[in-house]
């Protein structure tokens, strides 16, 4: 199949910012529909709604990678870049209240149908965010500021950035401090998966993590009887602080310590007098 959207690679800046309003406007389309269409009701019609629709549009995402001719980002590349996302699923696990379940003040209420679909909705967002976050922008933010140290430091916060200023969309269902502290959440857990995936771990690892880390932190929300006061207790406060700054000062070595040469497999570059755009041709930024 001929590649048709090679012209995006004209660009650097350009790029990114089309790609990223392409990717707002496939996030605000509607979706409950979708849930009724199969036969849900209430809730579980949002659950799955949103859901499906992520899924349908991964395969979107899935086309404009191959015209954009971006590659190799999805499996993770050895044994340790693999190992290196498993702090990134401690964060995502301890986003359970766990402690506030095991003393009973919380508990889950829905139905298991809901549960479930609010599963599907969790694996369908993390895998479009990550396919479109750390699989297509996060390369060509990092193709513009290279791979040596300070650049890699900008493509994560820039990228976390995005990101999280992604969910300010939730703004259109009316204010609410609660959209400000999700832009803050999300642009952490952006920049830890970019660290994950510069490193090596992959997109569809990325995905997973994505994935249990809504569902941990949502799922009492959305499928129980959690509020702030029954599941912010200074106990859990207590040891979320404590596993997201040792988890954090994990990363930030982790990145910093980390060869270029993973970088470079990952950088999506532009073409420059008629040569190729890859990183893995070997065009890459040195430390």
């Amino acid at each position: 199949m001929k590649k048709r959207l090679l012209f995006l690679r004209d660009g650097t800046a350009g790029t990114v910012l089309v790609a990223y309003l392409f990717i707002a406007g496939l996030v605000l389309l509607p979706t409950r529909w979708l849930g009724e269409l199969v036969g849900a009701r209430g809730d579980t019609a949002e659950y799955l709604g949103i859901g499906l629709m992520r899924l349908l549009l991964c395969g979107v995402l899935l086309f404009l990678m191959y015209h954009m001719d971006i590659r190799k980002r999805f499996l993770p590349r050895g044994a340790i870049a693999l190992l290196a996302s498993l702090p990134a699923l401690v964060i995502a696990v301890n986003n359970l209240p766990i402690l506030s379940l095991a003393a009973g003040t919380t508990r889950l209420t829905a139905s298991p149908r809901a549960v479930a679909a609010f599963a599907l909705q969790c694996v369908g967002v993390g895998l479009f965010e990550e396919i479109a976050f750390r699989g297509i922008l996060f390369p060509y933010i990092l193709g513009m500021t290279g791979t040596d140290v300070r650049g890699r430091f900008a493509a994560v916060l820039v990228s976390g950035g995005l990101f999280g200023a992604l969910h300010l969309v939730n703004l259109l269902g009316g204010f609410s401090g609660g959209v400000f502290l999700q832009v803050g959440y999300s642009f952490l857990l952006g920049c830890m998966l970019a660290v994950c995936v510069f490193c090596g771990a992959g997109v569809l690892v990325c995905a997973l993590v994505h994935a249990v880390y809504n569902f941990c932190g949502n799922v009492v929300w959305e499928c129980g009887n959690g509020t702030f006061s029954l599941i912010w207790t200074p106990a859990e406060i207590a040891l979320t602080v404590v596993v997201s700054l040792a988890v954090a000062a994990f990363y930030v070595l982790f990145l910093y310590k980390t060869r270029p040469a993973a970088g470079v497999a990952l950088e999506k570059l532009f073409p420059q007098d008629g040569e190729s755009g890859e990183g893995e041709d070997g065009k890459g930024g040195e430390s």
